[in-house]
């Protein structure tokens, strides 16, 4: 009986270790500097976009770095939107986005996660971390008196999606006003078996709850926060879109896709976007140019002559051209959250 034991606790060991090596394989356990060969917009590439930067600490005492966007033409702006950012580059992939709601009178706080980009971090360390990175955002901006009196709306896609989706679990007693997250997953676990099977079509969703004890063990109860069980255990207007195309978080992973599990939730609205793919604030003309470029790149040599050539052949006018049926429909939504309107689940 002893040896069964000792062999069931060997087994569970190993597919901990293994569900280790799996997130270390998502990329976690490194730094991301984006893509060096993308250009990434500054505020000097927009019209009338001021930028002032920002530091603040996080959980560990390292600093993250990021800047205070506004319209140069605002006066006075109607709240301030703290912007999570996704995986694979730092805020300022998403300059465009930033602009768009600066010049529609807010004050946006943008900055780079732990490990990303101009933020300091050996390496990302979970998905959790943007969560607790948020919540230390949002501390920081009620350290400020100049902020602290706006009101507090949230913003996020993919993984950012994820981490405004959840920050209310760390960050009880903060008033946030609303919150837009574009294509956000309910769930890490799923979002990697997902993953896992797009590419290998191996089916690991037996490891999941494994997956679940190193991010228990790592970060504590942050770690297995689920995106719907947050969303439902408030009354915060939370806005969830999503793309019925997304390859990155298939929206059977989604809130848009669970939306009987955020019912609770009378504030709570989704919208799918059935043609639409990971990137859905984007133009579809502009999300399909967007997959045919990293398509023809991924099928290339690494660093190859021809790659590169790609990468300088982009229509950055193309790549960052925005969908404003998405991106009104957010603007309205924050706006109503800015008035106190009531909200009903669609």
């Amino acid at each position: 009986m002893l040896y069964v034991l000792l062999g069931i606790l060997a087994v569970i060991v190993i597919l901990i270790i293994l569900a280790s090596k799996l997130l270390d394989a998502a990329g976690l356990n490194k730094r991301c500097e984006g893509n060096e060969n993308l250009k990434y917009l500054k505020a000097k590439n927009f019209d009338n976009l001021n930028a002032h930067p920002i530091s603040f600490k996080s959980d560990e005492g390292q600093t993250l770095n990021g800047f205070l966007y506004s319209g140069a033409k605002i006066d006075k702006y109607k709240a301030l939107i703290v912007f999570s950012h996704g995986m694979g580059a730092g805020h300022l992939a998403y300059t465009t986005e930033i602009n768009y709601f600066a010049q529609k009178g807010y004050l946006v706080l943008a900055y780079d996660n732990t490990g990303t980009c101009e933020s300091q971090g050996k390496k990302l360390k979970g998905f959790a971390q943007g969560v607790i990175d948020l919540k230390y955002a949002i501390k920081y901006v009620g350290a400020r008196d100049d902020l602290k009196e706006l009101p507090l709306l949230l913003l996020g896609h993919s993984w950012g999606g994820y981490s405004v989706c959840n920050v209310a679990a760390l960050s009880p007693d903060v008033e946030i006003k609303g919150i837009v997250a574009f294509s956000p997953f309910h769930s890490l676990n799923r979002l990697l078996s997902d993953m896992v099977k797009m590419k290998t079509k191996a089916n690991i969703r037996f490891m999941t709850p494994f997956i679940d004890i190193v991010n228990l063990l790592k970060f504590g109860k942050v770690g297995i926060l689920r995106s719907c069980d947050t969303i439902s255990s408030n009354q915060i207007p939370t806005l969830v879109m999503h793309g019925g195309n997304d390859m990155t978080v298939n929206v059977k992973n989604s809130p848009v896709g669970m939306k009987h599990r955020i019912a609770e939730n009378q504030n709570a609205r989704t919208i799918l976007y059935d043609s639409k793919y990971h990137n859905v604030y984007l133009a579809k003309d502009a999300e399909q140019y967007l997959n045919d470029v990293f398509a023809k790149v991924g099928s290339l040599p690494e660093n190859s002559q021809e790659a590169y050539e790609i990468y300088q052949s982009i229509d950055y006018s193309l790549i960052t051209k925005e969908d404003l049926t998405v991106m009104d429909t957010a603007n309205l939504f924050f706006e109503e959250c800015i008035m106190k309107r009531d909200f009903l689940s669609e």
